[in-house]
This record gives structure tokens, sequence and C-alpha cells, in this order.
């Protein structure tokens, strides 16, 4: 039986039983079983089995089996097995397991594998060094360091420094520095900037950059620009432009002309050429005249855009008509994407990048497999990548022009025709002014004209009723006048047509009744009369669940609508 009151001196011999009451040193042994008070100062050899309760100081040695309770403070040496909860504070050394369940808050030091569970917060400090193993979820923020080996999924974004070995799945959006070594499978779209070392395989298509040292096999098909240095082996075809520098061995077909710049001619010839094929999208005298939007475009894309396209490169044009539209209307005084003040500083370009956040990833009822961007307009970087703008994936042509509230100004290029693939043209909420170009009526795949809330005059051209895929007509809030044009009845696909808060005189015509789909139509604040054609009210009923009907209907207008079927009457006058 245990003493009621404990000796001054500890025993030589554990007893059988705990005592009542702690001894106030420490035995040397410890006891069989554990005290129902812990001692006051720590054993000097560790309990066979842990107390009921955690010691009030930490042991210097770790216990075999944790305690069921954890202790106030940390162990100085970790535990040979993981605690089943997390400390509240973190260890000042890394477990040799890791935690079932992350910690509330990173260790100072890393622990020596990975846990199963990811922290809920990032440490403090990346570790000294990376996971040997890879983390079951990707991290939401780029590793400092890259992994030894690749993750199962990408991350979310890009990783500052490029890991040593590939991932097995190309990232959804390229990464801003190549990677060391290439990818086992191609990405879909193209890297900034070239890799350091040339893909075991050629791409299926040509990259949009040269890459820096040769590949190792040639491409399928010539690369739209000349490698920096010369390919090991011929390519079957000819580069539609020449290398900077001769060919290791020679070609078998002789160059119809000599090498004198990287667009395969010299830079006079390459200034002539370009006016000459710009001439024949602008008109040539306002291509050639200083400070119009066309000379100045013209200037950039010769003289300052570090860029450096070709005249015959396919998409020289799209890239000209581009830098039109910026100086067209008010480039430079826009809230955002504004060109840098230094069109080849580094510096002045990441500022005009950092202030560039307009996605052009608006809906698309084509579900085309597209890409953007957000870098600063004028900016050296492929044209689709500027904000506000979006190209197809298949073809790199233009598919969406969106902005809304960014202060654009000035007035719309008619130039914008040639962009033939253009699904969405969206310009809202700023000054835009003069009026709608009649050669918009060209645009064979346009879906989406939208151009509300600015200060456009003149009537709608008659062109632009010849559009044969458009389905939303928003022209509201404008100053728009002349009237509404029977061949409205043409645009069989519209389902929104908004021409709200104008000048239009006139009647309703009938044939807007022929479009089967529509179900919204606003015609209020305008100066039209007469009736609303029976026709157009047979429709609301076809679909009454959405339509939307509105005129200048109310008892206080004047001119007035008389329209029994409208939704509304709303009145500003």
């Amino acid at each position: 039986e245990p003493s009621a009151m404990p000796s001054s001196k500890p025993s030589t011999k554990p007893s059988s039983q705990p005592s009542i009451i702690p001894t106030a040193e420490p035995s040397t042994i410890p006891s069989l079983r554990p005290s129902a008070t812990p001692s006051s100062k720590p054993s000097a050899d560790p309990s066979i089995q842990p107390s009921m309760a955690p010691s009030l100081q930490p042991t210097s040695l770790p216990s075999t089996i944790p305690s069921s309770v954890p202790s106030s403070q940390p162990s100085l040496s970790p535990s040979f097995r993981p605690s089943s909860l997390p400390s509240t504070e973190p260890s000042l050394m890394p477990s040799l397991l890791p935690s079932m369940m992350p910690s509330l808050e990173p260790s100072v030091m890393p622990s020596l594998q990975p846990s199963i569970i990811p922290s809920s917060y990032p440490s403090a400090e990346p570790s000294l060094r990376p996971s040997i193993s890879p983390s079951s979820q990707p991290s939401t923020l780029p590793s400092i360091l890259p992994s030894t080996e690749p993750s199962d999924m990408p991350s979310s974004q890009p990783s500052v420094l490029p890991s040593s070995h590939p991932s097995i799945s190309p990232s959804s959006r390229p990464s801003l520095m190549p990677s060391l070594v290439p990818s086992v499978q191609p990405s879909n779209l193209p890297s900034s900037g070239p890799s350091s070392d040339p893909s075991a395989e050629p791409s299926g298509k040509p990259s949009l950059k040269p890459s820096l040292q040769p590949s190792l096999t040639p491409t399928l098909q010539p690369s739209a620009m000349p490698s920096a240095v010369p390919t090991l082996t011929p390519s079957d075809q000819p580069s539609f432009i020449p290398s900077s520098g001769p060919s290791l061995v020679p070609s078998y077909v002789p160059s119809s002309q000599p090498t004198f710049h990287k667009c395969f001619m010299s830079l006079d010839e390459r200034r002539r050429r370009m006016i000459e094929e710009l001439k024949t999208v602008s008109d040539p005298n306002t291509l050639l005249t200083p400070n119009t939007p066309q000379n100045m475009a013209l200037k950039w894309i010769i003289e300052d855009d570090t860029y450096c396209v070709c005249p015959q490169d396919p998409k020289f044009v799209q890239r000209y008509i581009l830098a039109l539209f910026y100086f067209s209307t008010g480039g430079g005084t826009w809230n955002e994407c504004n060109a840098p003040s230094n069109y080849s500083d580094p510096t002045e370009i990441a500022l005009a990048n950092a202030n560039c956040t307009i996605l052009g990833d608006g809906p698309d009822v084509t579900n085309s497999l597209t890409f953007q961007g957000t870098d600063a307009w004028l900016t050296p970087s492929y044209e689709c990548y500027w904000g506000g703008l979006a190209c197809r994936e298949s073809t790199l042509c233009l598919d969406r022009i969106e902005f809304e509230n960014d202060g654009l100004s000035g007035t719309l290029p008619f130039e914008l025709q040639n962009l033939t693939d253009l699904h969405y043209l969206i310009v809202e909420e700023g000054t835009t002014s003069g009026t709608i170009p009649s050669e918009y009526g060209t645009f064979p795949e346009l879906i989406i004209l939208d151009l509300n809330f600015n200060n456009l005059t003149g009537s709608i051209p008659e062109d632009i009723y010849n559009l044969p895929f458009l389905t939303q007509l928003d022209l509201n809030d404008n100053f728009l006048n002349g009237t509404i044009s029977s061949a409205i009845g043409n645009l069989e696909g519209l389902q929104l047509v908004q021409l709200q808060v104008n000048k239009f005189t006139g009647t309703i015509p009938e044939t807007i009744g022929n479009i089967r789909n529509i179900f919204v139509l606003e015609v209020f604040d305008n100066q039209l009369n007469g009736t609303m054609p029976n026709i157009i009210c047979q429709s609301q009923n076809i679909n009454r669940s959405s339509f939307r009907l509105t005129a200048d209907c109310g008892p206080e207008d004047n001119p007035r609508v008389e329209c029994d079927c409208c939704t509304d009457c709303p009145s500003f006058k």
C-alpha cells in the first residue's frame, strides 16, 4: 500500500502503486503506473506509460506514447508518434512524421515529410528544401522554389520559377517564364517566351516567337519568325523569314533574295511594303496625313513596336487595326490599359500592365475556344493578350472587343470591318461620338453590337440590317436620329433590341413582327408616333413569360405611340 505521506527522498525502487501525494522530487526510476497527480519536476527518464494529465513543464526527452491531452507547452524535441490533436503553438523542431491534422499556425521549421492535409495558412517563410513528395492538392499560391517532382494537378497560377521537371498535364495558362525542360505534352497555347532547351519533338504548330536554341528536329511547318540560331538540320520547307545567322548546312534550294533584316528585306523595303498593304485597309490620304489616328498607328507599327511584325505576317493587318482603334478612341486617356510611356522600357511596360485589369471574357453563345489577357495596349506582346480583347485559339483571329466604362472617346474606325471573325463588338458607357460606320454591316459573323451610353449621332446605317447572325442590337442612350428602317425585319435572329433614349422619329415598322424570337423591344423616350403594330403584340402573346415591350405610350407622352400590349410606358420627357 502506498504511504499516506511521501518520503522526504525518493525510493530506490518504485512502488507497485502510485503515491496519493507525489514526492517533492522525481524518482530515479519511473513508476510502473502513472501518478494521479503529476510531479512538480519531470522525471530523469520518461515513464513507460503517459500521465493522465500533462506535465506542467515539458520533459527533456519525448514520451514513447503520446499523452491523451496535449501539453500546455511544446516539447523541446518532437515525439516519435504524432499527436491526435495539433498543438496550439508550433514546435521548435519538426516532427519525424507529419501530423494527422495540420497545425493552426505554421511551424518555425518545416517537417521532414509533408503533412497528409495541407495547413490552412502558409508558412511565414518557405521551406529550406522542397517537399520530398508533391502535395495531394495544389497550393493556391505558387511556391518560391519548385518541387523536385511534378504535381499531379497544375497550380491555379504559374510558379515564379519553372519546375525542374515538366508537369504531367499542361497548365491552363502559359508560364511567365519558360520551363528548363520541355513539357511531356505541348501546351494548347504557346509560351510568352521560348524554352531554354529545345523540345524532343517538334510542335504541331510553329511558335509565335523563335526558340533561343534550335530544335533537334525541324518543325512540321516553318515558323512565322526565324530562330535566333540556325537549326542543325534544314527544314523541309523554307521559312517565311530568313534566320539572323547563316545555317551550318546549306539549304537544298537557294533563297530568292539576300537577307538584310529579320523580315527578309531591308528596313526601307519593310516600310514600303507595310504602307502598300495598309493602303488597302485605310484611305491612303488619311494614312499618310500626320497626326491622324491611321498615321499614328502606321508610325507606331513601323518605328515603335518592339514586337516587330513583318508585312507578310498573316496577323500584321489585325495588329495595325487594333492600334488604330486605340488612337481613334482616345487611347492614352482611358481609365485602364493605356499604352506605356516608353514602348521599349521594361519598367514602363510593367507599370502599364499593372494598370490593366479588363478581361474580354464575357458570355459566349458560340462556346468557341478563346484566350485573352490583361496586358496594356501597344505593349510588345501578342495583341490578343491586350486588355478587353479575346482571340480564337484555332485561328488567332480576334473574336471580341469588350469595353465598359473605361473612358473611351473619339470615334469608331471603319477599318474594324477587316476583322471578319469578330463575334462581339461591345463599347459601352464612354463618350464615343460620330456616326456608326456603315462598313460594320459587312461583319459576316457578328452576334452582338452593343454601343449604348455614348454620344453617337446620325441614323442607323441600312447595312446594319444585313448582319446575318446578329442577336443583340443595343444602341440605347445616344443621340441617334432618323427612322427605324423596315429592313430591321431582315434580322431574323434578333432577340434583343434596345433603341430607347434617342431621337428616332416616324412609326414602328411592322416587319419587327417577323422576328419570331425577339423577347426585348424598347423604343421609349424617342419622337416616335402611330400605333404599335398588331403583329408585334402577337409576338408578345407568344413569348409572354419573358417579353418586354416599351414605348412612349403614357397619357402624358407627346408624340405618343398607341400600345395596348406594352409591358411598360416609361416617361422621362
